[in-house]
């Protein structure tokens, strides 16, 4: 690999943005868009991210399998593991939370203040918490399980020919073989 190929890798490795990677390596910010697909095709520049990814994994101990079960937490997590209901009151019992169950929030606040006046004053606690976002984990897993087709890939040639004359069907077969499909608008032939 060249110099600016293996700056390219170290690039790549930051944001996984290939168009990105190639200008901070040094590529023309006109071509970089071409020039990081085409350096992500090269078998030496792939097998070099893929090897330094690994050694990421492996260092940082982040694997798919460790995303997806944190995915899993968020997407499956369920309110009544931190609320209990008593007389229409909600009440916050956290101390008998399973040992994940932290993982999934978000954010906590409290506020204290004093309701009603006089004798008839009390403090009140008031806690409120918010989870991390379920519907956004569950649709990642579900991508990543490929539930959801967002773009669907067709691979393969297609060859067209224009022209201003028009052919009879033995003349399509002859120039096109029986296996090409019959032109729009001429019969098809049993022969």
């Amino acid at each position: 690999m060249t110099p600016k190929q293996r700056q390219f890798v170290r690039e790549y490795l930051i944001d996984l943005n290939a168009t990105q990677a190639a200008i901070r390596a040094g590529y023309s910010k006109r071509t970089a868009q071409e020039q990081g697909s085409r350096l992500l095709s090269n078998v030496m520049v792939s097998g070099a991210i893929e090897e330094a990814m690994g050694r990421r994994a492996d260092r940082t101990d982040i694997t798919a399998d460790r995303v997806l079960e944190e995915l899993a937490l968020i997407g499956f997590a369920d309110m009544g593991t931190y609320v209990k209901l008593d007389g229409g009151h909600a009440i916050f019992d956290w101390s008998d939370l399973p040992p994940d169950a932290t993982k999934v929030i978000s954010e906590i606040t409290q506020e204290t203040y004093v309701d009603g006046k006089g004798e008839d004053a009390e403090t009140v606690k008031k806690t409120k918490f918010k989870l991390h976002d379920k519907r956004a984990a569950l649709v990642d897993m579900g991508r990543h399980l490929g539930m959801f087709t967002d773009n669907i890939n067709v691979g393969g040639e297609v060859h067209w020919m224009i022209s201003d004359e028009t052919m009879d069907e033995d003349a399509w077969s002859e120039a096109h073989g029986d296996s090409v499909a019959t032109p729009a608008g001429a019969s098809e032939s049993t022969h």
